[in-house]
Formats: structure tokens, sequence, C-alpha cells
């Protein structure tokens, strides 16, 4: 693999110095060796970053917002007064990378619990969002990608003592690239739940990093994907267990078909002293068709003591005794294999979705 670069210089802004806890020319250096690491090249080993990379400093426009008039929701446009304690140098790189190429970023702050969700559309490469919520707040994140030309998006999340996040992310129509980076950072006692639909396009990369940085705190992953047509989907997930008693529980569900090409790397870091974690990973795909690739690559980390930790990857194809025992109850063997798919699929077809109609969008937008 060629070196990984950036399509030009980074300027680094005083207003993220001061977060990183850096100076400007650090936080510089730091990037181009972050970028070309060994553990991040690896990263990047079964999709090509050059399109990506180049449109790192593409110009970036707002997301459009519904649920943003909530007392206890404030949302500015500018530079973030306080720290985002999450943002990592070392695992995402390219992210950091957006945050100085943009001028102006989102800052969605929550100090209540909000009655409504918070609705976030993006139309295309959007500017990067940071979203902070106060120690026992609670929100109800919807969030949708939809663009056919080339899009980004970069979210931080940071959850104070004890707050709730329900985050509903859909990607599911065809993009000619399109890459996604959220970083979730959990304090003591905050629970994260991310229900995440996607569909493979020409280039789909999701980056999803979560640090249980606080006792008690909870993150649960749940996805369902499907890719076809030659399209592909990457998935890469990162889950920091860094204080004690943190529960994590990643549930992944791909089909892949004719000729689509899905990879999954699912890394769990059990930081020293993080005793009592309980991290769990389950990451099962279906190839359906002819020619389907899967890369699939689950990882554990340990360095503590007292810790239950459990990881597993399946690649198969839909059970021929259940394909049989529907089509010998009078079923077409396409409407069998169909129903199959759509009960697999279905286990990670959940999460706070706006409405019923969003649900059966979902459902049939991943449907092979």
């Amino acid at each position: 693999m060629a070196d990984l670069s950036l399509p030009k210089a980074v300027d680094v802004p005083n207003w993220l110095s001061s977060i990183a806890g850096d100076s400007p020319e650090q936080i510089s250096d730091t990037l181009h060796q972050a970028l070309n690491s060994a553990a991040h090249r690896e990263r990047w080993k079964y999709t090509k970053a050059d399109q990506i990379l180049a449109a790192v400093a593409a110009p970036a426009i707002a997301p459009m917002l519904d649920g943003a008039d909530q007392a206890g929701l404030e949302i500015t446009q500018g530079t973030p007064a306080a720290p985002l304690l999450g943002i990592d140098l070392q695992q995402g790189p390219e992210a950091l990378a957006r945050l100085c190429y943009t001028e102006q970023v989102l800052v969605v702050d929550v100090t209540s619990h909000l009655e409504g969700p918070l609705r976030i559309h993006h139309g295309g490469s959007t500017r990067p969002i940071l979203i902070r919520l106060a120690a026992n707040s609670a929100l109800t994140l919807l969030e949708v990608a939809d663009n056919a030309a080339a899009m980004q998006q970069t979210i931080w999340i940071d959850l104070g003592e004890n707050a709730q996040l329900a985050h509903s992310r859909n990607a599911l129509n065809p993009c000619e690239n399109h890459w996604q980076y959220l970083n979730v950072r959990l304090q003591q006692g905050a629970n994260y739940q991310l229900h995440n639909h996607v569909s493979g396009s020409s280039l789909r990369r999701q980056d999803i990093h979560l640090i249980l940085d606080g006792p008690g705190s909870e993150a649960t992953l749940v996805s369902a994907g499907r890719v076809r047509h030659k399209d592909a989907l990457d998935q890469q997930v990162t889950v920091e267990h860094r204080q004690p008693r943190g529960r994590s529980q990643q549930t992944v569900h791909n089909i892949v078909a004719d000729g689509g090409k899905c990879t999954f790397n699912g890394r769990i870091h059990i930081h020293k002293g993080a005793a009592g974690s309980d991290a769990q990973l389950s990451n099962k795909n279906l190839g359906m068709g002819d020619h389907a690739t899967i890369n699939t690559k689950p990882e554990l980390e340990i360095y503590t003591d007292d810790v239950s930790c459990s990881h597993g990857a399946t690649v198969g194809t839909i059970s021929q005794e259940a394909l049989f025992y529907l089509m010998s109850r009078g079923v077409a063997p396409s409407t069998a294999e169909a129903l199959l798919s759509r009960g697999f699929l279905r286990q990670c077809i959940d999460g706070p979705l706006a409405d019923e109609a969003l649900l059966s969008l979902v459902g049939e937008a991943i449907a092979p």
C-alpha cells in the first residue's frame, strides 16, 4: 500500500489546539504520523483510501435540522468554547484533518431530557458536528445521509454522567463514495445505543470509535447492512473500555450478494484497570448469489483480569433446511430466500426510528 496522504497541508486552528491540549505544530506532526502508523494502515487494508482522502478538504455544507427549537437544546455554528475529550489523534487522523480544513463546526449542547427527537439530514458533505450531553440529560438522535454525489460526515459525541443517547443512523441510498466517522465518549453511568442501518455503495466506509471512559457506562451497537451489485461496504469499529464495570454489546448482520464486497473489523480494547468489563461482539454475514466477497476480523486486546469478553464472526449461506421447509409448503424458491434473508436482517433493524413509515423504508432498502 502506498503512503496515505492528505490533499493539502494541514493548518491547525487555535481552538482545536486548545481542545487537544497540544500546540498546532505537535498536532500536525502527530496527525501525519498517525495517518501512516501500522495500526491505521491495517484499517485501510481492504479499501482504497485515495478517493476518501482526496475529498477530506472538500467544501462542507450545514446539515438540515429538525427539532432544534426544543427547550434544553442549544445549537451554534462556529467553534466550541469548551473541550471535547473524545478527540483521538491516533484513531481518526482523517476526521481530525476535516476539523482543520473546515472553518465552521456545528456544536450541539443538550442540557436536559429532551421530549422530542433531533433529526439531522446530510444532503452532502456536511460540517463536522460536536454533540455534548450534560449530566443526566437525554437525547434521541435520528440521522440520515442521502446524496448521490461523494459525501463525508464526521461526528464527535460526549456523554456526561448518567446521560442517555439513542441514535438511529441511516445510510441507505447509493452514493459515489461515502465516508462516515463517529466518535462517542461515555462518562460514568452514561448509556449510548447506536442503531445503524446501511446499504453498500460504490464505496461506503463507516469508522466508529466508542470510548467507555467512565465506570458503569454502557454502549450498544446494532447494525444491519446489505451489499450487492458490486457495491462495497467497509465497517471499522473500535470499542475501548478504559474504566471499570463498563458494558458493550455489538451485533452486526450483513448480507452480501451478486459481486458485493463487505469488510468488517471489530476491535475490543480492555485497558489496564478496567476490571469488571463486559464486552460482547457478534458479526454474522450471509453470502448470496455469485462472487460475494466477505472479510471479517474480530479482535480482542485485554490488559486486565476479571473481565467477560467474547467475539465471534460467521460467514455462511441461507440454511438449506429452512429453505426446504418453506418450499415444501408451497413457497417459491425466490420468495423463500427473500423471507429468510429479511428475517436475518430484521434481527438488527431496531431503534428510535421516527415512525413506522421510516421503519418500513429501512426494511425495504436493505432487504435483498
